[in-house]
């Protein structure tokens, strides 16, 4: 959908773009673009009692020459038909950081290694909670780590990643819910469409952490490489069962907003689209870009 540039290609145009931008500033300093991963974000309780969405994301950093720049977010909704869905997202939470904290500087990380245990580790946490008669805990979780301009992301659940590159979205991450399996079904042509559509409980999720066997999960093994002006998305479904993925984009890419407020813009939006029933709302705004840099001359 986004087209292909060899990784070649991109570093000879961001070293070209530095070439051209090198001035001498009439204040007497000299100008130089760095690429650098801006992050904002934004959560909300919404209408409901309790919060149980829980997020962290990495402070805005710029890219380092001569070693790797990491930085990690993570997005996750407990499951408000179970039993402490707030704790089980916090708990997905302190995990995934805490492992984070420990290979954030390691040299050659095996990134999707990293979040596939993770994974089996936190679903099995979350699983020895206590119960409250037949109810477990549980969670969504999609997370992702930027190492440079290269992308790696992991989902469990229906919270989402999103990739929007100029006026285009892609969401790159599966709901994993009986809709899925369903469609699964039609294309092996052991339902029909007419089935396919009038299927109840289409939004039931049929992988999340706390199952105690997790098994379906998504996980890129090839990076994805960002290019300037790429932001990433990740978001509970308090914003995609409002906001459609073309009002999204409207958002993220208006120029009336600064970078900075549209993560705040999607959760108002949201709010207000859905003022009576309005699910707990997060959203992790992720941009890869360039910024001047000032050196004294």
């Amino acid at each position: 959908m986004f087209g292909k540039k060899k990784k070649k290609d991109i570093e000879l145009i961001g070293r070209e773009d530095v070439l051209r931008s090198a001035k001498e500033a009439p204040s007497g300093r000299i100008t130089r673009k760095v690429p650098e991963l801006m992050t904002w974000y934004r959560s909300v309780l919404g209408n409901r009692e309790y919060q149980q969405d829980a997020l962290f994301v990495s402070g805005s950093r710029k890219l380092a020459a001569n070693k790797k720049t990491r930085i990690l977010a993570v997005v996750c909704d407990g499951m408000g038909g179970m039993a402490d869905g707030g704790r089980a997202s916090r708990k997905a939470i302190d995990m995934m950081v805490q492992g984070f904290q420990k290979v954030e500087k390691a040299p050659g990380l095996n990134i999707p290694r990293f979040f596939q245990e993770g994974i089996y580790a936190i679903d099995q946490a979350i699983a020895s909670f206590p119960k409250e008669g037949t109810k477990g805990s549980g969670t969504t979780m999609v997370a992702c780590i930027a190492e440079d301009n290269r992308l790696y992301w992991a989902s469990v659940g229906d919270s989402r990643l999103y990739i929007i590159r100029g006026t285009q979205i892609k969401q790159v991450t599966r709901d994993h819910n009986y809709w899925l399996r369903l469609k699964e079904m039609r294309a092996a042509g052991k339902i029909t469409d007419k089935e396919l559509m009038e299927a109840r409980h289409k939004e039931a999720l049929i992988s999340y952490l706390g199952m105690g066997n997790i098994s379906l999960m998504d996980i890129n093994t090839v990076p994805f490489e960002m290019q300037l002006g790429d932001v990433i998305m990740l978001c509970s479904d308090g914003i995609t069962k409002v906001l459609s993925d073309e009002h999204i984009k409207q958002i993220i890419t208006t120029e009336d907003l600064k970078p900075e407020e549209r993560a705040e813009s999607l959760i108002e939006t949201a709010i207000h689209a859905n003022t009576h029933s309005q699910d707990n709302t997060s959203v992790v705004l992720i941009c890869y870009r360039e910024r001047d840099i000032r050196e004294n001359s």
